[in-house]
């Protein structure tokens, strides 16, 4: 049994030992008051029924005085014997209104005299029983004549039937005509509105046990669920955050013990999200150092090299005439060459971006210069470009020349994810939150869930002749300007990336 408890979910465990803790004491309460109930029927039914056949009793013997009292001389004499017409025919109506009374079904009055002799029956009158016995052997007729008054309980069995029945007889002594009175029942006809009664209660509190112990079911069920909803919640919760989902947060409610478990768990989530976010910054700002004394010495180390391969290489394209078979492979030296400047370059822009120069500006018309520049480039070929200033825009605290970066960038990735030709539009409106908004909407390729969560981080690109650097500087510009930008993507719909920049501000 306790393994197999081990084996169960909480809920079930619950259900396994609170609900026998509830039903049982329900089943013994219910039987005991349905026995007390049930006892006290019966002894009232019992006792109504004995009731019952002492009033028949009592009835006849009226009817006997009654009848004693006209004819006192009906001791002394036998019907037909010395008795006038018109006492006989008194008598005979007496004996029929004795004959005529029924106790259940089969139940009657019989007399006889102390000698056994039947005095009155509907069947057997006249004929003396002092001898006859009961189906267990007993004398019965004796003891009633012997006792005269009390009950006496004996099986008989009548003719045709294979088994005896119990039979319950209450009898009376009446002393002026040496008569014994009896009313007679079978048991179980004396016994059946008890036994109704008793099955009645049975089943009433079989059903009220059967009702009583559902409603504890679904309460216990139910008080179990609320028990265990909480810690299944939080047992989910802990599973996430197991696999790293550390802004998963567990429900706090009420004040019990889960609550306070449940805001607990929350807290310590929180410190260990702080703690790894402060380690992550502290490692880039361990990369960006190493990346700053390494590009310090790209910078110095390869630039001089390339600078002089690209002087030579430039000599020797403008010696050179475009039919010549050697043009192209100096051609493909000078580009790759400046390729490799621009890389130099970017590390070093995003190793020591420069704090940004603020100054007020037209963002509208920046962007319209920005714009009018890039169309021009050979990856915005094929790309109608589209703008959609605000005309209320207020001037904006910025370093142009940074600004001038993050929108060429943004517009020429844009011009990649389109080499087939698209549209361009970009905005600018005023946020409600003293805040502008630059907005950059193409219909490119798009960009995959999965690449979009690492978009900005540095060196990580999707173009095959790509840094990585890109992105990572335009949001490294935008941060420093206290601003923001998120993007918005999918693949095959186009990608919208939005700049939200401050009006103004007092440093940065």
């Amino acid at each position: 049994m306790g393994e197999f408890l081990k084996k169960l979910k909480l809920r079930w465990k619950l259900l396994s030992l609170v609900l026998p803790l509830v039903i049982i004491p329900i089943i013994i309460v219910a039987t005991v008051i349905g026995y007390i109930a049930n006892l006290q029927a019966y002894r009232g039914v019992t006792q109504t029924s004995k009731d019952d056949l002492q009033h028949m009793v009592s009835f006849t013997v009226d009817l006997l005085d009654a009848h004693n009292q006209h004819y006192p001389e009906r001791a002394r004499k036998t019907a037909g014997d010395g008795a006038d017409d018109a006492e006989s025919h008194a008598f005979a109506l007496l004996k029929k209104k004795i004959k005529s009374k029924r106790v259940g079904n089969t139940g009657y009055i019989f007399c006889m005299d102390t000698s056994g002799t039947l005095t009155v029956h509907h069947e057997a009158e006249g004929t003396n029983i002092y001898d006859v016995r009961d189906s267990n052997g007993l004398y019965f007729i004796r003891e009633m004549i012997e006792k005269k008054d009390g009950w006496i309980r004996y099986p008989w069995r009548n003719v045709g039937t294979k088994t005896p029945r119990m039979k319950i007889v209450h009898y009376e002594y009446y002393k002026p005509w040496n008569w014994i009175v009896a009313v007679g029942s079978y048991e179980d006809e004396f016994y059946r509105e008890a036994n109704k009664i008793k099955e009645r209660i049975m089943v009433s509190m079989l059903i009220l046990m059967l009702v009583v112990a559902a409603a504890a079911a679904a309460l216990v069920f139910r008080a179990s669920t609320i028990l265990t909803c909480p810690i299944t919640h939080m047992i989910d919760v802990i599973r996430s955050v197991r696999q790293g989902n550390l802004e998963e947060k567990m429900t706090v409610e009420g004040q019990d013990e889960l609550a306070e478990m449940a805001d607990s768990f929350n807290q310590m989530t929180d410190i260990i999200r702080r703690n790894k976010e402060m380690e992550s910054s502290l490692a880039q700002q361990g990369k960006m150092a190493s990346l700053g004394v390494l590009s310090s010495g790209v910078a110095h180390e390869i630039n001089n090299p390339l600078g002089v391969i690209l002087g030579y290489a430039a000599y020797l394209e403008g010696k050179m005439s475009e039919d010549d078979p050697h043009y192209k492979y100096i051609h493909e030296i000078k580009r790759e060459s400046k390729r490799c400047k621009k890389i130099v370059q970017d590390l070093l822009s995003y190793a020591r971006t420069p704090r940004p120069s603020l100054e007020p500006v037209d963002l509208n018309e920046l962007l319209t210069q920005i714009i009018d520049f890039a169309a021009n480039h050979t990856d915005m070929r094929g790309v109608t470009i589209t703008t959609g200033f605000a005309p209320d825009l207020p001037l904006v605290m910025l370093d142009g020349d940074q600004m001038r970066q993050v929108a060429i960038n943004l517009i020429l990735n844009a011009g990649g994810a389109m080499p087939d030709g698209g549209s361009l539009s970009v905005a600018t409106a005023r946020a409600d939150t003293g805040q502008v908004m630059i907005t950059f909407s193409d219909s490119g390729c798009g960009i995959s869930d999965e690449s979009i969560e690492k978009i900005f981080e540095p060196f990580y690109t999707t173009k095959e002749q790509g840094t990585g650097l890109g992105l990572a500087i335009t949001r490294q510009i935008i941060e420093r300007h206290h601003g923001h930008i998120t993007i918005t993507s999918a693949p095959d719909k186009g990608t919208t990336v939005t700049l939200l920049l401050p009006i103004e501000h007092e440093d940065v």
